[in-house]
């Protein structure tokens, strides 16, 4: 976010919407275990906006701490949040309203999943 630190719930939102592109870089960086370690933590009720500032670069996340906890780069760095690609009908939302994030089908006509929980994400209109 570029004017100010995000709150917990718009982290949450990010978070769900990069952990895809977020497990396909740890899984080339070797990440993996790391990553799923802080997903758990995110899932058990742990800070969204820490795991942010901890996995998505500057320009995403406005965070600039490290696993260090260092101000610096995250080591994973993802190139920007993508677009939602919207086909078919239908907006979607967190299933349990914990977060902001708002998501259509995939290009392949797919309802959007909660990747913080797996679970679908509750149909709005």
């Amino acid at each position: 976010m570029p004017d100010g630190e995000l709150t917990e719930r718009e982290a949450l939102a990010l978070w769900c919407d990069q952990l895809p592109s977020l497990r396909e870089m740890a899984a080339r960086t070797g990440a993996t275990a790391r990553l799923e370690r802080d997903i758990g933590r995110v899932r058990d009720s742990g800070s969204a906006l820490r795991a942010c500032r901890k996995w998505l670069p500057d320009d995403v996340s406005g965070a600039t701490r490290s696993w260090s906890g260092e101000s610096g780069t995250p080591f994973v760095a993802l190139p920007g949040r993508q677009e939602v690609r919207r086909t078919g009908v239908g907006a979607y939302v967190c299933p349990t309203d914990a977060c902001t994030r708002r998501s259509g089908r995939d290009p392949q006509g797919h309802p959007p999943t909660c990747a913080v929980l797996g679970t679908a994400m509750r149909v709005v209109g």
